[in-house]
């Protein structure tokens, strides 16, 4: 994800404009790491692919690092195996870890409509998000649900719900005004 977020920030994701830019998830940023890093944090070992594990352990995000000659490898995985998918993985070879986070997958809600603006609905990056509305709609967000996993994914066969869909908008925001606001879709 090519977004210059940091500490404190907020990423939402929703769900394409055709599927009603609902919110799939919701995080605070604690910490920006690189993908080596991520990679040899042992808090994070559980997050590398285990190619016979569960639907869980196989899709682990936590896959690329470098040889002793600076040369990027990636960990055994079943996904993100075409060349296109690993030069857009490498492009921004950061990680954004979440302490606290909602994630509402197949169980996506309805964003109220007086937070419509938060939801970037084309390519490129915005940081002036007004934080008025910003403060409201997290206030919003930890007034009506408890932070965790709260869904499954949509596009996991393994799941109940089957529905393949992509999270296309990505929103980060602060309410701390000195710090960097962003909003970005990827499409």
């Amino acid at each position: 994800m090519g977004i210059k977020a940091q500490k404190d920030d907020w990423i939402i994701g929703t769900s394409p404009n055709s599927q009603g830019n609902k919110l799939i998830y919701a995080m605070e940023i604690s910490e920006r790491l690189s993908f080596e890093t991520y990679y040899t944090d042992v808090r994070f070992e559980k997050k590398k692919p285990d190619v016979n594990g569960s639907w869980r352990e196989r899709v682990g995000d936590n896959m690329y690092y470098k040889d002793q000659q600076g040369k990027w490898i990636q960990h055994r995985t079943i996904q993100h195996q075409s060349p296109v998918l690993i030069r857009k993985d490498l492009k921004h070879p950061f990680v954004f870890i979440a302490e606290k986070f909602y994630y509402f997958g197949d169980h996506e809600i309805p964003i109220p409509f007086e937070f419509q603006e938060l939801i970037w609905k084309r390519r490129g990056c915005k940081y002036n998000h007004d934080h008025e509305i910003v403060k409201r709609f997290l206030t919003w967000l930890e007034e009506n649900f408890d932070p965790g996993v709260l869904g499954n994914p949509k596009d996991n066969k393994e799941c109940k719900k089957s529905n393949s869909s992509l999270v296309q908008q990505v929103v980060c925001q602060s309410i701390h005004p000195d710090v960097r606001i962003c909003s970005a879709n990827k499409e």
